[in-house]
């Protein structure tokens, strides 16, 4: 005798809940929906009518049933339940419903076993093996599974300071991890719902960037360079870091001549080397 397991509603509702918390409805294409409404809506109707409806072509059953079906499954638009045109934008927006209601579960290749888990004890290896420098620490995050966010994070002042210049962009970095995940664990990268793998970086994190501005390019560097200068010819000093490489742009007064110019942008570089610092990562322009 089949056992029979009822639930109440607030425990049903939260396994529907927990289901759909692994379904993200942007790795599903549109053949993919109308699977999902066409497969609901014949299992309705045979429940209802009986499996002698299948001899009917579909287009009529949509046009005479249509409407009765989605208020059961609670799917409709209400201004729509009389409307007896079927467009895609309708059958796309009736199924993402049935999806979201738990009426109807989208298959996945997906078997929610974190990648993150799975290469818990390989992933530090291969990213010591992929040969970033010794200032960039990479972090991996999944939330969902096969779903990874990486950041990268630059300890920045060990960046400037370094003799090698080196291309930090968070995409560069992330496309060095992915081949060389790709190449020796075999790892396939795009859709979860095909199994695959979805890992996307932020932005580079420069670790201590602002406080480095703060104390020392401000504090220090601004006032040792216009000590340098008699008189001094610069309106004002920016910075900006990007790609592994801080820029810093010299600002002129009007009145100072193109001799004077290139003669402060000498002094401020050999300044800063004498601090320090590699040209091709500190980089001084006008």
């Amino acid at each position: 005798m089949k056992k029979v397991i009822k639930l109440s509603e607030e425990k049903l509702e939260r396994i529907v809940n927990l289901v759909l918390e692994q379904v993200n409805l942007n790795d599903y294409e549109e053949e993919d929906f109308y699977d999902a409404y066409f497969s609901t809506f014949r299992q309705w109707i045979v429940e209802k009518l009986g499996e002698d409806i299948k001899k009917y072509p579909l287009s009529y059953l949509l046009r005479k049933y249509g409407n009765e079906f989605e208020k059961d499954m609670e799917i409709g638009d209400s201004s729509n339940y009389d409307y007896q045109n079927y467009s895609k934008y309708r059958l796309l927006r009736s199924a993402k419903k049935l999806v979201e209601k738990g009426k109807f579960v989208l298959p996945s290749l997906n078997q929610n076993t974190k990648f993150t888990e799975k290469y818990k004890k390989l992933l530090p290896y291969f990213v010591e093996r992929v040969g970033f420098p010794d200032f960039v620490s990479v972090n991996f995050q999944e939330d969902q599974p096969n779903r990874v966010r990486v950041r990268f994070d630059v300890d920045f002042e060990k960046m400037i300071k370094s003799q090698e210049r080196y291309s930090l962009s968070s995409h560069t970095l992330l496309d060095k991890i992915k081949k060389y995940l790709k190449n020796f664990l075999g790892v396939e990268f795009g859709n979860p719902a095909y199994g695959e793998v979805d890992m996307e970086s932020d932005k580079t994190n420069y670790v201590g960037l602002d406080e480095w501005v703060k104390n020392v390019l401000n504090k220090k560097i601004k006032k040792e360079i216009k000590a340098l200068l008699k008189p001094n010819p610069i309106h004002a000093i920016r910075f900006e870091v990007n790609n592994g490489k801080a820029t810093m742009k010299i600002v002129f007064s009007d009145s100072a001549g193109f001799g004077t110019r290139g003669n402060t942008m000498k002094e401020i570089r050999s300044y800063l080397e004498k601090e320090g610092y590699n040209p091709r990562v500190f980089e001084v322009e006008y």
